[in-house]
């Protein structure tokens, strides 16, 4: 069944989401993004920017790097400029970072808050030390109090509410730590909650949190955020806002365990007017001052460009992907080897590794149906 999804997803030129396929042709960018894991498990927090246009295999290579984030146990959260958000509120941001978790462990990968905590809870309510489970919940909240206070006492009130089986007290007070704005004063009130997220707390809650994610052993916070080229459709002083807190989420130097991994076209850089060159102190931190002498190969940099695959690498995909129909039609599907090895020589030249993914399944898709049986094909 897994092959028939894999061909399916590529049929429609999107990313597989089965487990068994890899990316292809990208091992260099999977490295670097590594280093980039190793760097913020030590502490670290760091902002990439990989960019690339339509059709060379961006949302292909995002989603394989989410893959390996989440088998080395980091949490993630998947975002997309104005789905849901817009990039000049920074508590916007939290909110939807906390609203889009992914962790390895639960169904599909998805995740609510409160997901995160079902195996530290399960390992503290069975420990043989009856006295571990308020030891391990203290200690979180005295480190969670050196980032905010509000968060760590609302953290102490979550934590009681899962121990006591109160689900008001629990819903009240994760929608609180999530972002929620519009709690009734008399719930916050009851609960002993303060305040709300806003833009002059935002980053402080998101340090809390990143904190908080190490404190139960995930390796830190990935969030992958898409299409930030939409930025340039904005207003010009929306699109200035949501550069500046680009600028913010870089200088933060007490942010640790976190990547900001931004995807989105190539007109960020190309565009003088409306890219990153609008704000130059933006350039400067992302290392773009001089356009002519810009590196976008070298994955070491906060901004490189995906490039298309070569004609080999497209080649070898095409053998690979060929396996596949091969594996999910193996009944139906009669194709001469010499005739299928010139197809993909002929489509290797195409515009694009979309065109050429679609291209191939469509030829393949064709040669399943004339050799399928008269039932089949029903």
């Amino acid at each position: 069944m897994q092959s028939k999804a894999i061909i399916n997803a590529l049929r429609y030129g999107t990313p597989p989401a089965a487990s068994s396929w890899q990316s292809f042709g990208r091992e260099n960018e999977i490295r670097a993004f590594d280093t980039q894991l190793t760097l913020i498990r030590e502490g670290a927090s760091s902002v990439k920017l990989m960019l690339g246009d339509f059709g060379t295999g961006k949302s292909e290579l995002i989603s394989a790097l989410k893959r390996h984030a989440l088998e080395k146990d980091y949490v993630i959260a998947t975002l997309q400029i104005q789905d849901g958000f817009r990039f000049n509120k920074i508590d916007d941001f939290y909110y939807a970072i906390m609203h889009h978790l992914s962790v390895k462990h639960h169904t599909d990968g998805k995740a609510s808050f409160n997901d995160l905590f079902e195996i530290w809870l399960n390992n503290l309510q069975n420990s043989p030390f009856p006295n571990q489970n308020r030891f391990e919940i203290n200690a979180v909240c005295q480190a969670l109090s050196q980032y905010n206070m509000n968060f760590a006492r609302a953290f102490l009130s979550f934590m009681r509410a899962r121990i006591q089986k109160n689900p008001e007290m629990q819903q009240v007070t994760t929608a609180w730590l999530t972002g929620e704005r519009q709690i009734p004063h008399a719930l916050k009130q009851k609960y002993g909650l303060t305040g709300f997220v806003d833009k002059t707390n935002t980053l402080d809650f998101l340090s809390a949190f990143c904190k908080l994610l190490t404190l139960l052993d995930y390796k830190g916070l990935v969030v992958f955020i898409d299409e930030l080229d939409l930025i340039m459709d904005y207003r010009s002083d929306l699109r200035n806002a949501a550069y500046q807190n680009l600028k913010q989420l870089i200088d933060l130097g007490d942010l640790q365990h976190i990547l900001f991994y931004f995807s989105g076209a190539k007109s960020l850089i190309e565009d003088a007017d409306k890219g990153i060159l609008s704000l130059p102190s933006l350039a400067q931190r992302l290392n773009y001052t001089n356009p002519a002498a810009f590196d976008g190969t070298n994955l070491t940099q906060p901004i490189s460009c995906l490039t298309p695959l070569s004609s080999e690498q497209l080649k070898s995909l095409g053998i690979k992907i060929a396996s596949i129909y091969r594996e999910a039609y193996a009944d139906n599907l009669f194709i001469d080897d010499e005739l299928l090895s010139n197809t993909i020589v002929s489509l290797s030249s195409a515009a694009s590794t979309r065109q050429f993914v679609t291209s191939l399944i469509a030829h393949l898709d064709s040669e399943y149906r004339n050799h399928a049986s008269p039932m089949q094909s029903l």
